[in-house]
């Protein structure tokens, strides 16, 4: 087990070199920053099952492995913003999204909120994780899971749900 004092030990040590290994895995300062914190995390978490004598070998290997996550996010989220989505005419829902989420009782509060906020107020996903305290990859699967649960609930061929932007004006 590290205690406090050599765990800030630790991360005087290797900090700079885990934010060079990210930094240049990414090229991007911010998420560079963003590993290296989250392998200090990791650290902290799994300080008891880490051998001190591989410890830098182990720092570089979740910096390298959080980096690959970055980039396999990314092209995922850039493939499928890149794949053509059928178009299909819009039409006004029969009810109001508020009802719709009153009647969808399998949703969750956080659930409500993300849909309310994304869809009523028109805010984007980093504006709903700055107002919730979630990320925007929480935000992201939160806004799916609902609107999944409220088309099983509802029965997505009788009711269109909202797309991208698109409010009902009932609402």
């Amino acid at each position: 087990m590290i205690n406090a004092g050599k765990f800030e030990e630790i991360y005087r040590q290797h900090a700079n070199a885990v934010f060079r290994v990210s930094l240049r895995a990414v090229g991007r300062r911010e998420i560079a920053e963003e590993i290296t914190s989250e392998v200090f995390l990791a650290l902290h978490q799994n300080s008891e099952r880490i051998d001190p004598d591989q410890l830098p070998a182990w720092l570089f290997t979740v910096a390298k492995r959080r980096a690959a996550d970055h980039w396999r996010r990314w092209y995922l989220e850039d493939r499928w913003a890149l794949t053509p989505q059928p178009e299909q005419p819009w039409q006004e829902p029969e009810l109001p999204l508020t009802t719709l989420l009153e009647k969808c009782s399998s949703l969750k509060p956080i659930h409500r909120a993300c849909i309310t906020l994304r869809f009523v107020h028109g805010m984007s996903r980093e504006e709903i994780a700055s107002q919730t305290g979630l990320n925007e990859v929480q935000v992201k699967g939160h806004l799916q899971y609902a609107l999944k649960l409220l088309r099983e609930s509802i029965g997505s061929d009788r009711i269109p749900l909202p797309s991208r932007g698109e409010v009902s004006a009932d609402v």
